[in-house]
Order: C-alpha cells, then sequence, then structure tokens
C-alpha cells in the first residue's frame, strides 16, 4: 500500500502535490490531502481522478489524510 499526495486549489483545479508537501490547508487558498491505503498498482492519476470526483468533500480525518477506498468505495 502507498500513499499519494493530491492538492485540490480553492479554484477547483486538482493535481498531484510534491511527496514531501505536508497535508493540510496551505498559505493561498489549497488544501493538501493524503490520500493513504492506495494499493500496489494504483497510478497516481488514477488517485488524482478519484479526487476530482470528491473535490468540493474530501471524506478526510483531522490531518486531512484521505482513505482511498473512501474515494472509490
Amino acid at each position: 500500500m502507498a500513499s499519494v499526495m493530491v492538492k485540490v486549489a480553492g479554484e477547483g483545479l486538482v493535481s498531484k502535490a510534491h511527496r514531501n508537501s505536508d497535508s493540510g490547508p496551505t498559505s493561498g487558498s489549497s488544501v493538501i490531502y493524503e490520500v493513504i491505503g492506495v494499493p500496489d498498482g494504483i497510478a497516481e492519476g488514477d488517485v488524482v481522478e478519484a479526487i476530482k470526483k470528491v473535490a468540493n468533500n474530501v471524506p478526510h480525518n483531522d490531518s486531512y489524510e484521505v482513505e482511498y477506498a473512501a474515494l472509490v468505495g
């Protein structure tokens, strides 16, 4: 299992964030989420697409971690 950092900008743009980014709100209007529990073989682009589908209501915890299963389940 792996994790992928995804950035959701305030204007709605969703993209892969740098792997060393800290999860949580940025100094701008963006939020960085750490998608955890990503199964081996799932491309980072697929994780970004899964976040795009729920970008307005990402199911995260207090640490801005998101279970991959919650995005696709």
